[in-house]
C-alpha cells in the first residue's frame, strides 16, 4: 500500500523533475503528500511580466489624462453657458441659470469619475496578481502578491477555509501539460471572506506553475472538491446538503491527529530510554 509520508518532492527549484517523478502518482497521493507535510510547501508560482507593468502605468496616465482634460473642458463651458444665460431672464423655473448650472456640472462631474476609476483600477488590479502561493501545514496558506506602488513582495498568511475559488470556475480544464489552460479565461479569482473589499480578491494567472504540474491541488484546496471526483470526474454525485467541511479539512484533521500521536509516542520513548 502507497505510504504518502513516503513521498518525497524536489525544492521548487525544480519542480519540472517533480512532476516527471509523480507523473504516474494518483492524484489523491500526492494531496495526501502535499498535506504531510511539516514545513511550508510553495505550490504555485507566477512571473508578471514587464510588459503588464509598463502597460498598467501607461493606460492609467491614458485615463487620468483624459479624465482632466474633460473636466477642464466641461466646466469652461458650462461657466461659459452660464454667463450668456444669466443675462437673459429665464422663461420657467427650470431653465433658471443656476439649476442648469448645478445640473451640467453635477452630470460632468459623474462623466469625469469614470476615467478617472479607470485609471485606478489600471494601477490596482496587477497589485492583486498572485506571484506565489504557499501551502502552510495545519491547514492555511501564504499568498504573495505585489505591493500597490513598489511592486514589492507583500506575503499574508490565511486559513484555508477563508479563502475559496468561485465555484463555477474550475481550475483543472484537463487542457495543456498542467490540466489547467482554457479559451474563456486566462485567470481565475481566489477570495478571502475574511478581508474589507479592497483587500479580498487575489489574481491568478491559469499560465503559472502549479505543484507537481497538476492544477487540480487549487481545486481540492480551495475549491472544496475531494480527490475522488477530481480523480473520477464522471463520477456520479451523491444528492444533498453539502458537508460542514471540505475533504481537504478533514483529511487535515487527521493528519492533525497523527502528527499529535507521533509526537506524544516519540516523548514517551525519550523518557522510557532516558538514561538514569
Amino acid at each position: 500500500m502507497f505510504r504518502p509520508a513516503a513521498l518525497r518532492f524536489v525544492p521548487r527549484t525544480t519542480w519540472r523533475g517533480a512532476a516527471h517523478s509523480t507523473a504516474g502518482l494518483p492524484f489523491s497521493s500526492k494531496l495526501a503528500a502535499l498535506i504531510a507535510k511539516t514545513s511550508p510547501e510553495q505550490i504555485y508560482t507566477y512571473s508578471v511580466p514587464r510588459l503588464v507593468k509598463f502597460g498598467s502605468w501607461t493606460l492609467s496616465g491614458v485615463f487620468l489624462v483624459y479624465g482632466v482634460s474633460f473636466a477642464d473642458w466641461s466646466l469652461t463651458s458650462s461657466l461659459e453657458l452660464y454667463g450668456e444665460e444669466v443675462q437673459q431672464p429665464p422663461s420657467s423655473w427650470w431653465k433658471h441659470p443656476k439649476l442648469l448650472l448645478a445640473a451640467r456640472v453635477a452630470g460632468s462631474a459623474l462623466l469625469t469619475l469614470i476615467p478617472l476609476t479607470l485609471s485606478c483600477v489600471a494601477i490596482y488590479a496587477p497589485s492583486r496578481i498572485v506571484t506565489a502561493v504557499s501551502y502552510v501545514p495545519h491547514g492555511a496558506c501564504k499568498l504573495t502578491r505585489g505591493a500597490l506602488l513598489t511592486g514589492k513582495p507583500v506575503s499574508r498568511v490565511a486559513d484555508l477555509s477563508h479563502v475559496a475559488r468561485n465555484q463555477k470556475a474550475k481550475v483543472y480544464t484537463g487542457v495543456g501539460p498542467q490540466g489547467t489552460d482554457d479559451r474563456a479565461s486566462f485567470a481565475f479569482l481566489l477570495t478571502d471572506s475574511h478581508r474589507p473589499a479592497w483587500d479580498r480578491f487575489y489574481i491568478v494567472n491559469r499560465s503559472g506553475r502549479f505543484w507537481a504540474q497538476d492544477g487540480r491541488i487549487f481545486d481540492a484546496l480551495f475549491g472544496g472538491e475531494s480527490a475522488r471526483s477530481l480523480e473520477c470526474p464522471s463520477a456520479t454525485q451523491t444528492t444533498g446538503p453539502p458537508p460542514a467541511t471540505s475533504p481537504v479539512q478533514r483529511m487535515i484533521e487527521v493528519e492533525q491527529t497523527r502528527s499529535k500521536i507521533h509526537d506524544h509516542a516519540s516523548r514517551v520513548k525519550s523518557i522510557v530510554m532516558k538514561p538514569k
